[in-house]
């Protein structure tokens, strides 16, 4: 390890040591450190959800239809992922409308099958909801359903637009379902369970894609390792 270290490798691996980014000593200790068993990540629960949950703007405060003149067909939503921002660009004018904090390098923007809401999820597991109605676009609602995660999707189903809001984690390995125009948390389903090919436990299947069905009240949930 250490020879790998120092010297790197034609694989790509950075020669840590000849190019003196690394001390002969701090190569030591890199060394010993990453054959250490790494510690189990915490668990994140229904009360660690809720007590990250913030209802910005109550739904009965915000405007009953579109004050803004954006052209909503025509929106994007681009990420800005070191800045834990999304830049809101104007599809038409091809101007910034409005700079929004986030979670940290966000994976995804999702609107809701209304058009009105813009569900954006960090790798850090925050989820914030932008309302698009508003004068300009407000983010109305914000909450974090774990320590890592990659997806959220709103329903689309006839019937239940904008009715829920469901986000995946990769840690813990679970899924969050949450009322769809407040973010509260409802549910919290584990995805740790047995392999389709060889029925072994799996302690940590990861939640990758999710998506709402338009044929069906249902989501599709993309479960990694199982």
């Amino acid at each position: 390890l250490e020879a790998l270290i120092t010297y790197g490798s034609a694989a790509g691996m950075p020669n840590w040591g000849t190019s003196n980014a690394l001390t002969k000593d701090q190569i030591t200790v890199m060394a010993k450190f990453i054959q250490h068993t790494p510690p189990t990540p915490p668990e994140w629960g229904m009360a660690e959800t809720r007590k990250t949950w913030k209802l910005l703007v109550k739904p009965e405060d915000r405007p009953t239809k579109q004050i803004s003149t954006l052209n909503l067909q025509n929106l994007f939503s681009v990420t800005l992922r070191d800045d834990g921002k999304i830049a809101l660009i104007d599809g038409d004018s091809k101007k910034i409308v409005k700079l929004i904090d986030t979670g940290y390098a966000v994976h995804i923007s999702r609107i809701s099958a209304s058009g009105r809401y813009l569900l954006v999820i960090g790798r850090d597991a925050k989820i914030d909801m932008i309302d698009l109605w508003p004068k300009e676009p407000t983010k109305v609602a914000e909450i974090k359903v774990g320590i890592e995660a990659r997806s959220v999707e709103t329903s689309k189903f006839k019937g239940y637009e904008d009715k829920y809001t469901i986000a995946g984690s990769y840690w813990p390995p679970q899924f969050t379902i949450m009322d769809g125009e407040t973010l509260e948390p409802k549910q919290i389903v584990s995805t740790r369970g047995m392999t389709v090919d060889t029925q072994q436990y799996h302690p940590e299947p990861r939640v990758a894609a999710i998506i709402a069905s338009h044929e069906w009240p249902e989501f599709i949930v993309n479960v990694k390792e199982t």
